[in-house]
């Protein structure tokens, strides 16, 4: 049966079997992060919202990588069904559930700031820097699929994740690649270049990793793992 007969069949299993508690929480905790903030201040100076927004970003993206984890791997290594089918499904749904998740952030972060302010809050830089986010998590997530026989990419993402955000925002990186730029500083347009290549590099490995390795390459390291065995 070709792939494109296979979507239809496909849709209904993935859905259900999606792991999507962690991306609920992820994002239930990204809006009352930021609508408490909104609700205890009424009105957060632009950076204190964007730093908030931010937070709410990577909860979302650690999130959306437990949703590319298949528990059911390990006894569906022989089927008629190609692994980068389903996957490439679950990918999909972390991205538009993502997506979701980010718009309640965006809104709420919006609300956080004051009236003289809030014209300023740069929704499509904020955007494209959740999206490249998202795709370098997503990155993680799906090679760790490949180390963990398809059912721990969230477990080794979040970690990674994590490590990633940190070292970029305490490196002392010069001033034109600093990815966490404060909003309507000198370094925000140069940052959001750093955003789209990152978002261009991590897409193109995601589309890359959830595919399996080819039968040739698989059949050639058994033989040489076989090899170093005797």
């Amino acid at each position: 049966m070709r792939p494109g007969r296979l979507w239809p069949l496909l849709v209904p299993y993935v859905l259900r079997s999606c792991r999507m508690t962690p991306l609920l929480a992820a994002a239930v905790a990204g809006w009352l992060l930021v609508g408490a903030a909104t609700a205890v201040s009424g009105g957060l100076r632009l950076s204190d919202a964007v730093l908030l927004i931010r937070a709410g970003a990577v909860l979302l993206a650690v999130g959306a990588a437990f949703v590319l984890d298949d528990s059911a791997a390990a006894t569906t290594e022989v089927t008629p069904v190609p692994r980068w089918l389903p996957r490439a499904l679950r990918t999909g749904v972390a991205v538009v559930s993502a997506g979701a998740g980010w718009l309640g952030v965006l809104v709420l972060g919006a609300r956080a700031v004051g009236p003289e302010e809030r014209g300023l809050l740069p929704w499509a830089g904020l955007t494209l820097e959740a999206a490249g986010l998202l795709a370098v998590v997503l990155a993680l997530a799906a090679l760790g699929l490949r180390l963990t026989a398809g059912s721990g990419g969230g477990a080794l993402a979040t970690p990674g994740a994590l490590l990633l955000v940190v070292l970029a925002a305490l490196a002392p990186l010069p001033e034109g690649l600093q990815p966490f730029a404060p909003p309507l500083s000198r370094a925000w347009g140069s940052s959001r270049a750093v955003w789209a290549v990152l978002l261009g590099v991590a897409a193109s490995a995601v589309v890359v990793l959830i595919r399996e390795p080819s039968a040739a390459a698989t059949g050639a390291r058994d033989l040489r793992t076989a090899g170093e065995g005797r």
